[in-house]
């Protein structure tokens, strides 16, 4: 490991927010949504899993440029030892990081211009690193983002959709209800006490 990436290399233990478009609804931890056309932090064909620390920036990232737009908003219990916090300005100086570089337009880049936006060349790079996800500045509202290029499985990554219900179904797209268990704590134990 590097050693500036070793003094850049964070970890973080919270609660994150993430709308879900009816289509991946069924799929709260896929991040193939991100892949189909891509995102600021992931090529076409890269799953990544977009998610921000506050809901109300969940909330603008999803809506962006089209506007009010159906959608479940979700919560996260997210912990991870591998991410690199381009939030804090010391960081982005170890790396060689501009603000500019972080808000660079890579839409236009990526299907006007037909080039490489600079965001997905810095992605590349931390993932040939070793890092699983960045925090970032959000481009569209006040708040911070985070994207996970690695999570779950084998990597030091946890990310799993947090309900206080006991018993929550989901669509199978293969057909079949499936059934989460979760966590109850705080739940009355009839909705007749519900107000």
């Amino acid at each position: 490991m590097h050693e500036r990436q070793r003094r850049a290399e964070g970890h973080v233990r919270r609660r994150c927010w993430r709308m879900l478009a009816p289509k991946w609804a069924h799929e709260p931890l896929g991040g193939a949504g991100a892949a189909l056309r891509g995102g600021r932090f992931n090529p076409p064909g890269a799953p990544a899993l977009y998610m921000s620390e506050e809901f109300s920036t969940a909330v603008a990232e999803y809506e962006q440029e089209l506007g009010f737009r159906p959608g479940t908003l979700c919560a996260y219990d997210v912990e991870s030892a591998s991410m690199i916090d381009f939030g804090d300005i010391r960081t982005r100086k170890a790396l060689g990081v501009s603000d500019g570089l972080l808000r660079s337009p890579w839409k236009h880049v990526a299907f006007v211009e037909k080039r490489t936006p600079p965001t997905w060349a810095l992605a590349e790079r931390l993932i040939s690193m070793g890092v699983d996800g960045v925090r970032v500045p959000s481009a569209i509202a006040a708040g911070f983002n985070l994207v996970f290029w690695g999570w779950n499985r084998g990597s030091s990554t946890q990310t799993r959709p947090w309900t206080r219900l006991a018993i929550c179904p989901a669509i199978n797209p293969r057909g079949g209800p499936e059934f989460y268990s979760r966590r109850v704590s705080a739940w009355p134990t009839s909705p007749a006490r519900l107000e």
